[in-house]
């Protein structure tokens, strides 16, 4: 089975549990956690966010092998195991995480010449090495970047409203550990909202 044909099963069965049950489904078992390969932690947290409190408005859209191809050669990076299993499960969107910033095909084309010119008009002295890619942008004036060519790199952030003239920080031990953070508290905003009304 292909990458979105998984993504639209695991859809399917999570809109199916809609009529069962009121209660979300579990987010990632932090004892299981350790144990997972990278791949198996990227599909972990997809499984978190397409219940149909987190992802409702649109099932998550994979990406083909030519659309990350492209984004492999937009950057000189490699792109990892865990990375590239998120572009082919939800490298499109998946309902509303992550709105609002640039992260997704095809606004992740053009990231890493965008924050070389964030931290030239800063005047940090950091430059991005041939080994990092940087997968996020928000509003252009934040982006994070994996850091290393393993299966499942570290995450640094640079943000000019954080401290402009400093060097980015560590925002993550790996890639799955900051897919997971983000993840968690997109639902844990979803279930407040929902809990208000």
């Amino acid at each position: 089975m292909g990458t979105t044909g998984w993504a639209r099963r695991l859809w399917a069965n999570a809109r199916s549990e809609q009529a069962r049950s009121e209660t979300p489904p579990p987010l990632v078992d932090d004892e299981k956690w350790p144990h997972l390969t990278p791949v198996e932690r990227v599909e972990a947290v997809v499984a978190t966010l397409v219940d149909r409190r987190t992802a409702t408005a649109s099932s998550p859209i994979g990406l083909s092998p030519g659309e990350i191809q492209a984004i492999d050669n937009d950057q000189s990076a490699p792109i990892g195991a865990a990375y590239r299993r998120f572009l082919e499960l939800v490298g499109g969107g998946v309902g509303s995480f992550l709105q609002g910033s640039d992260v997704f095909d095809p606004l992740i084309l053009g990231l890493g010449r965008a924050a070389d010119d964030l931290l030239v008009e800063n005047d940090v002295p950091f430059t991005l090495s041939p080994t990092d890619r940087v997968i996020f942008m928000h509003q252009g004036y934040s982006f994070d970047f994996l850091r290393g060519t393993g299966a499942d790199p570290e995450v640094w952030s640079y943000s000019e409203t954080y401290h402009p003239d400093l060097n980015p920080f560590h925002n993550a031990p790996t890639f799955t550990d900051w897919f997971r953070t983000l993840a968690e508290q997109h639902r844990a905003h979803i279930e407040a909202r929902r809990l208000r009304t």
